[in-house]
Formats: C-alpha cells, sequence, structure tokens
C-alpha cells in the first residue's frame, strides 16, 4: 500500500527514482484515492483486488460521495465480468461510467451493469466505440466433460443473453444477428440502444 505523503508527490517526479512506486500503480492509487477506479485492461481474476473490492468498500464507507469508474477494455473473462456486473447493480452511491476509448465483448455487458440502477450514470466520448458478439469459448477434456462444459456455456450464455435484453434497449431480433456477427457502435448507436446515456 502507497502511503499518503507519496500521493502528494508529483507524478514527474517519481519517473526514474527506483527508490519510489512504480508510476502505474502510484497512477492508480492516487485515482483510487480520488474515487476513482480505471479498468485498462483484460478483463480477469486480478479485478477482484483491483476493481470489485475498492468499489464495494467506496459504496460503503458511509460518506455517499460520488464513484467513477473509467473502462477501457478488449474485454476478458465472462465470469469475472459478470461478476462486477452484479456488483454495479446493486451500488448506492452515485457512480458514473466512463468509457474512454472502447467497451468490447465483456467490456460492453460492464457497460450495460447499472442499466436499471438509478445511481449508475454512463457516458462516452464522440470517438468511443463498443463491441457486442457472442464470444468465444473454449472446451477440452475427454467426450463426457466436453458435453458438460458445452452444456454449461450454454445456459450462461442464456443468462447473458437475459441480462443484455433486460440491461439496454437492444430488442430480441437484434441480439439473434448479433450472435451471428460481431456488431461494433459507434458513440451515437451506444447512446441509441441504452449503453449510454450521454456523449460527453
Amino acid at each position: 500500500m502507497i502511503n499518503k505523503e507519496v500521493l502528494e508527490i508529483p507524478l514527474s517526479d517519481l519517473v526514474g527514482d527506483s527508490s519510489l512506486p512504480d508510476p502505474v500503480m502510484y497512477q492508480y492509487y492516487k485515482n483510487l484515492k480520488d474515487r476513482r477506479i480505471i479498468i485498462n485492461d483484460q478483463i480477469g481474476s486480478d479485478i477482484v483486488e483491483m476493481v470489485m473490492l475498492p468499489l464495494l468498500q467506496m459504496d460503503n464507507d458511509g460518506t455517499g460521495k460520488p464513484i467513477e469508474i473509467v473502462l477501457n477494455t478488449v474485454g476478458g473473462s465472462l465470469f469475472d465480468g459478470a461478476a462486477l456486473c452484479n456488483i454495479i447493480d446493486g451500488l448506492r452511491c452515485p457512480t458514473t461510467i466512463t468509457v474512454m476509448t472502447y467497451a468490447y465483448s465483456m467490456g460492453s455487458i460492464i457497460l450495460m451493469a447499472g442499466y436499471n440502477n438509478p445511481n449508475v450514470k454512463k457516458r462516452c466520448y464522440k470517438f468511443s466505440t463498443a463491441l457486442i458478439h457472442a464470444g468465444r469459448d473454449y472446451l477440452e477434456g475427454n467426450s463426457m466433460s466436453v458435453k458438460d462444459q458445452f452444456n454449461f456455456y450454454q445456459k450462461f450464455e442464456e443468462i447473458i443473453k437475459d441480462y443484455t435484453l433486460s440491461h439496454s434497449k437492444i430488442t430480441p431480433e437484434e441480439y439473434e444477428k448479433m450472435e451471428r456477427y460481431e456488431w461494433y457502435m459507434t458513440s451515437d448507436i451506444m447512446l441509441e440502444k441504452g449503453l449510454v446515456d450521454e456523449i460527453i
């Protein structure tokens, strides 16, 4: 953990000083101090300690202060991302999700989180983009285990479909087409389909 004194040092003074924290981690903790969480990588198990736990701590610290989530990801783990969606859907603090550049694959599902939560607002920039697609599954093992995995993924895909239809303005017909193709969205389409509330 970086102490408060280090957080007051200008970032430029940290570069090249091996006795001080990595500038990337410094920036991460400085953003946490400002109640801002950055997701700037693939979605994986590391978001538990880097995103989910800090988010829960902020939401339950009793201050009620606003939180910002900055989203910039090409996607990643369906299961880790779905867990984050559960947390965002239940947030009580005023929260803004901002898409800096892109929210692809699992990132687009995370962007849908909070659709029915009045405490969560979502926005993107004019040139931000999103990608919704069916995703990819990799199965391995013997014939029986592959069959079990296939059945499990089919059920989970139905859960994601229901989530998408209930957390956006995407129609069932559009979703069926999306399962066959990759649906890239510009900011105006993201706004039209309810993935964001405003373009900034």
